[in-house]
C-alpha cells in the first residue's frame, strides 16, 4: 500500500453517488485533481462550476471499483477526499507519468536550456516527422475523423470534417512554424550540442578491393 503524499493546500474533493441522477459525481479540487479524475474514467462538465461525472462507458458492476481507484489516486497526490461508503478506500495509488507530464517536462527543459542550440536540440522530439509529438497529434485528429465517419449520422460527418480541418489548417501551420523556429535556433549559434549528446556516427567507407578481388 502506498502512503498518501503530503497534504495539498488545495480544495478538497467529494466523490459520491448523486441521489437524483444515480451517477457517481466528483466535485472540488484544482487542475491537477481534475486531470487525475479525467484519467480515471470521469468526464468533465462545466456549468457555472467545474465538476466531473463518471463516464457511462463504465459498467454498473465496476463503478464502485473505479470510484475507489480515483479516490486512491487523489489521496496519493495529497488531496483530502470526502467519499461515501461506496466510493471510499483507505489506500493510495501513485499516479504514473502521463504523456502530458512528459511534454510538460520537455517544456521545462526548453525553458531551462542554456543556449539556443540546446533549445533546437530539445525541439527535435516535437517536430520529428512521422513519430514526433506534432505528427502524433495529427494522427490522433485523423483517427477521430475516421471514428466519426463510421457513426453514420449526418451531424457526425461535420465533426469528422472539423477534425480534418484542425489537422490540416490549424496544426499544419503550427508544425511549419516550429520547424522554422528549430532551424533558426540551430543557425543562431555555432555552439556544440548539449553536453552528453552523442552525435550519430557517419557511414563507414566500404573496404577497398585488392588486386585479387578480395577486400582488405
Amino acid at each position: 500500500m502506498n502512503k498518501p503524499a503530503t497534504p495539498r493546500k488545495a480544495p478538497s474533493v467529494t466523490v459520491a453517488r448523486d441521489i437524483d441522477t444515480g451517477r457517481i459525481i466528483a466535485r472540488g479540487g484544482d487542475g491537477l485533481a481534475h486531470g487525475i479524475l479525467e484519467r480515471t474514467f470521469f468526464l468533465r462538465e462545466v456549468h457555472g462550476a467545474t465538476w466531473h461525472r463518471m463516464s457511462p462507458t463504465v459498467l454498473p458492476a465496476d463503478q464502485a471499483a473505479v470510484a475507489q481507484l480515483a479516490v486512491a489516486r487523489l489521496q496519493a497526490a495529497g488531496y483530502q477526499v470526502e467519499a461515501d461508503a461506496e466510493c471510499a478506500t483507505p489506500t493510495a495509488q501513485d499516479r504514473y507519468v502521463t504523456d502530458g507530464r512528459s511534454i510538460a517536462n520537455l517544456a521545462a527543459a526548453i525553458r531551462d536550456a542554456a543556449s539556443p542550440a540546446e533549445v533546437s536540440d530539445r525541439l527535435e522530439e516535437v517536430t520529428a516527422a512521422h513519430d514526433g509529438i506534432l505528427a502524433a497529434l495529427d494522427q490522433l485528429l485523423h483517427s477521430l475523423a475516421a471514428v466519426y465517419d463510421g457513426l453514420g449520422r449526418p451531424a457526425d460527418r461535420h465533426v469528422a470534417a472539423r477534425m480534418r480541418y484542425l489537422a490540416e489548417h490549424r496544426l499544419g501551420p503550427i508544425t511549419a512554424d516550429l520547424l522554422h523556429t528549430r532551424a533558426e535556433l540551430a543557425d543562431h549559434t555555432t555552439a556544440p550540442a548539449r553536453p552528453g549528446t552523442s552525435l550519430p556516427a557517419g557511414p563507414q567507407a566500404a573496404p577497398a578491393p585488392t588486386a585479387s578481388g578480395r577486400t582488405r
